[in-house]
This record gives C-alpha cells, structure tokens and sequence, in this order.
C-alpha cells in the first residue's frame, strides 16, 4: 500500500452531494432514462417547426435534464477513479456507460433536427432574443453539419460508446493497479506510477535515476496491453473519421476548441521554432549542477532548496491566491473544502494526476489531486481551481449548454490561477535558495507545458499517420516515434535513457481525447500573455477577466480573450507570448547562477 504519513492522508471526496449510494444512483439512472423518453416522445420531430419560444423551452428542459446526467455519470466516473479495485464502482461505471450511450441515443434527435433546419430559417432563430443565451452554441453546432450521419447511423456508432471507453478503462485499471517495488532511502515498498514521478524532483540524484529506471521497468511490463489499446482507440477514431469524410484526424479537435487549423499549426511550429529557449536552460542546469551530460532524470531535479509543504499550508496559500485576486474566487475555493468536494490523499486505486469536474449549477466542483507535500503540488491544487472558479462563475452566468468551453480555452483560467500562486510564493519568499526554486519552476513548468506538450501533439500526429498508413501501434513502434521526437526538441542538452521508449505509455490525455495536450501549450501562452497585462494594469484587468470567466462558452476564442487584449488573428500572439517565456527562463537562470 501507498505511504499514508503524507499530510493530506484522509483528505477524501464526500460524494453525498452526487448520489446517496451505489444502489441510488442505479435508481436514477433508470429514473433518467424515463426522463429521456418521455421527452423524446413529446418533442421528436417539431424542431423544424418549433419558434423561438418553443427551442428555448425545449433546451431548457434538455440542459436540466442533461446536469442531472451530469451529476450521476461523475459519481460512477468518481468511484472508479478513486476506487478501482472495487467491484461495486467497476460495476457502477459499467453501467453509466451503458446508460449513458442509451440516454444519448434517445436524446440525438435534437441535435440532427437541429442540424435539419434549413440556414435562412437557422439564422433567423439565432438571431431571436429568446435564444440568445444558446446562441453561439447552436451557430457552432451547425460548423459540423457536413460530418454528421443519418439518425440511424448516429445512433449506432454513439451505442458502441461502452466499447470504446471499455478500452480507456482497460488502460486506466492497468496504470491505478500498478505497484512497483521502490526504496526511497526508507526501505522498500510498493509505489504507484505517481509516487515514483513525484521523485524526479528529488535532490538525491540516485533516487531520481532509481526511481525513473523503476517507472519504465514496471511500465515495460504492461507497455503491449497499453499499447493494445492506444492502437484500438486510435483506429476506431480514424474509421469513423472515413465514415463521416472528416479529412484529417486533428480536425475533429480543432473544431471542439473553435480554433483554425492554421492558427494551431502556426502556434505549434512557432513553439518549435524556440525549442532552443529549453535547450539553453538545460545547458544552464547543467553547469550549475555540474552533471555533464544532464540525463532525463535531471530534468526536473532541484536548483535551490524545494520546501516541503503540508496541505494545511498549501491551501492557505491558494486561498490567499485568490482572495488578492477576486474575493469570491476564493469563497469559491473554501466552500469545495468544507463541503469535501477535493480529494487529495495519494493511494493505491486511485487515479493519478489531477483533474477537476465542474459538474452542474446545483453541485460545485470536484477537485482530484495528488499532493504529496511539495511545493509544486501547492501549484496543481491551484491550477484546478483555476478550472473550479471558471466552472462556477460560468455555472452561475450561461445556460448548461453554454458553460462548457474547448479544452484550449479551459486551460487559460487554471495555467493563470497556478502563475498567480507563483508570483504569491514569490512575493512573500525571503530566502534566496527557495525563490531560486520557485523561479526554476515556474520556467520548467511553463517549458513542460508548452515545448513537452508540442512534442507530445507532434507525437500523436504522426501516430495517426501510421495507424492511418495500415500500420498497427505496436509498442515498438510508438517508442521509436516517442524518441525521434522527444530528440527533435531537447537535442544534445539532455540525454535519453534506454527506457524512455515507454514514456508515452502513461498519459491518458492520449486516450481519453485525441490532441488534447496543445490545449496546455494554447493555454500557457495564452496565460503568460494575460498575466503580463494584469501586472501593467490590475484592476481593469480583473474585471475583464472576471466576465470571461463567467462568459464561459457562451462566444468564440477570439471574442472572449479580444476584451484582455489578445488577438488569435495576429502571428505577433505567440511571438509575444515566448518573449514572456524568455523573460521567466531568464530570471530563473539569473537566480541560479547568481
């Protein structure tokens, strides 16, 4: 079992607030399903008939029964995540899945007939008051009428949905359950993958080494199951792809973030362009460290002395975050602790990584991490109620259909919460060796998450090329495209281990989403841009921000950033944004050198 000394042992979900139990949420899955029913006979087929009123009551109606789905499927999806080897939430999260895919089917007629409704008619709805609050939402639904199937085929392709999230689960179980035999300096015991990851920040460079030769060692021994399923889920997207006449596999993407493919492809091959900003940084690290070469395991290793903080202090400081910025902000924050809607305690079974839930207007979010106790554990807790206050604010502002966003700009508010705690940290830090790691990770946590991340999207680009070639993704053959471009970015600065061919294996951004990992690098960007303006000008600063937070995806990427300043259209965006990305990498190679 996972060491329970850390502080935040025992910091669980309270899930009352979603379901009774196992055995009530099972009753209101067959409760919703009548719902859908009875809302399928009353409105199938009047779409193309229906007013502005009658939409509007329509949509109404739909959102409210849509949260109640929402508030279900998450208690399923939060058992399994934090309890994996329990056959009761493996069960329960069956059978979400199940109701889930049957619930969607009922309700597809909407979106078709939606589709169905001629443009002059369309337009001349959207542009009635009534609909104003799903406006948007119903402008950019129509962009994938040319993708969109008959009926019969929409609903058979949405039941094969337990299927394919059979496969996530698959790869999800296999990484939960994997214990791997460690010592730390303590004596042996079993570790999850998060744990010995948690290690590469180590000042003790043999329990990093050790613990990264640990990672992939037990990694090889599961790699062909992950590999089996990343191979399945991709091959599925790409037929479906064919079926729809979708032309390229990233398209599907883009379209969910509003983003044109060439504004994304013009920020990924900027971000290359700069690949040498890290490579400089590496070759800094090392001369300070006086490793030569700087291997893998040193990536992240400590420059300065990383603090231990305990979770009583990490929440301190997220709350002090975020009352300076926006009182409420932070209102926000300590009515999720107190209702118990975080869960912070490392253990075996639960899901690693962090991730929060914006669930519906009647349930805050819930927040997933896992902290063990170092400082850039106190910047994650602040990153995901970067996403919790935007998921409440919008809650509070937009329709249910109109609160959700594209990953791209969902990650804007929790990468600018996380900047927001750094400068916190800075601020009130005194001694010199800590700012100095504060600084060295403020620049490798925006280098991971807008040069790794772009290595990543590379990565997955060219795994649906040859998948979509014929060729299968055998672990092989994802390791030797793993590697050429991992190279293309750290070159000679940073040196590969022989088992870093199984470094891809453990990210389930890859299986959950395709080409969700540009969203950090768009969002990072996006953030070190925003916070450049709200250090110039505070106050009008925080209101526009506020209103985009609470506009959530009721307008386009371009009409919610333009109020902050920034303009997608213009290529001078992301050269702007790296500068800033320069500016913290320099101040962070002064302090280490100094």
């Amino acid at each position: 079992m996972v060491a329970t000394s850390l502080s935040a042992a025992g910091v669980r979900w309270d899930l009352a607030d979603l379901s009774a139990d196992a055995e009530a949420a099972r009753r209101e899955w067959d409760e919703l399903l009548e719902r859908a029913t009875r809302f399928a006979d009353r409105y199938h087929g009047s779409l193309g008939s229906a007013g502005p009123e009658e939409l509007r009551t329509l949509l109404a109606e739909l959102d409210e029964l849509h949260e109640d789905v929402a508030r279900v499927h998450f208690y399923a999806r939060a058992r399994e995540h934090t309890e994996a080897s329990d056959p009761e939430a493996t069960d329960l999260a069956t059978l979400a899945r199940d109701r889930a895919a049957d619930l969607g089917n009922r309700l597809l007629f909407v979106e078709l007939e939606w589709l169905a409704v001629d443009d002059d008619r369309a337009d001349a709805l959207l542009a009635a008051p009534e609909l104003a609050p799903y406006a948007h939402r119903l402008r950019v639904a129509r962009e994938e009428k040319p993708y969109v199937l008959g009926e019969a085929e929409e609903q058979a392709l949405n039941a094969r949905g337990p299927a394919l999230s059979a496969w996530q689960s698959l790869h999800g179980r296999q990484l939960a359950t994997l214990t791997i035999d460690f010592d730390a300096g303590q004596g042996a015991e079993p570790h999850t993958v998060d744990r010995l990851l948690s290690y590469l920040h180590a000042p003790d460079r043999g329990v990093r080494l050790g613990a990264l030769d640990a990672l992939f060692s037990g990694l090889a021994t599961r790699v062909d199951v992950l590999a089996a399923c990343y191979d399945a889920l991709v091959g599925d997207r790409l037929a479906i792809d064919r079926l729809r006449g979708v032309p390229e596999p990233m398209l599907p993407t883009n379209m969910s973030n509003e983003l044109d493919g060439d504004v994304v492809e013009a920020m990924l091959a900027a971000v290359e362009e700069h690949y040498p900003l890290g490579r400089r940084w590496f070759e800094a690290k090392a001369a300070v460290l006086g490793i030569a070469p700087l291997e893998l395991a040193d990536q992240y290793a400590p420059v300065g002395n990383e603090r231990e903080v305990g979770w009583s202090e990490a929440v301190s400081i997220v709350e002090e975050t975020l009352q300076t910025f926006e009182p409420r902000l932070a209102e926000i924050f300590r009515t999720c602790l107190e209702r118990g809607h975080v869960d912070a305690e490392p253990r075996s079974g639960k899901r690693g990584g962090a991730y929060c839930s914006a669930v519906s207007r009647s349930v805050l979010p819930y927040v997933l991490v896992n902290y063990t106790d170092k400082l850039r554990d106190v910047i994650t807790l602040a990153h995901e109620f970067g996403h919790a206050t935007h998921g409440t604010l919008a809650h509070e502002r937009q329709a249910y259909r109109s609160v959700h966003v594209g990953l791209a700009v969902a990650e804007i508010p929790s990468t600018f919460t996380q900047l927001l705690a750094v400068e916190r940290l800075l601020e009130q830090e005194e001694d010199a060796s800590t700012r100095a790691a504060l600084l060295a990770g403020r620049a490798e946590g925006a280098m991971s998450a807008i040069f790794r991340q772009t290595v990543l999207a590379r990565f997955e680009q060219r795994a649906y090329a040859l998948r979509g070639a014929g060729s299968a993704l055998t672990g092989d053959r994802l390791a030797e495209l793993w590697l050429e471009e991992n190279e293309r970015y750290y070159g000679g600065s940073l040196a590969l281990p022989e088992g870093y061919r199984e470094g891809w294996s453990y990210i389930p951004h890859f299986i959950h989403t395709r080409f969700y990992t540009y969203a950090y690098v768009f969002a990072h960007l996006m953030a070190l841009s925003l916070l450049r303006r709200y250090r110039a000008e505070p106050a009008g600063f925080t209101a526009a921000y506020l209103d985009f937070l609470a506009a959530g995806g009721s307008r386009s990427p371009q009409d919610l950033l333009e109020p902050m300043g920034v303009d997608l259209r213009d290529p001078h965006t992301w050269t702007e944004a790296l500068a800033e990305l320069d500016r913290c990498i320099g101040e962070a190679e002064g302090e280490i050198r100094a």
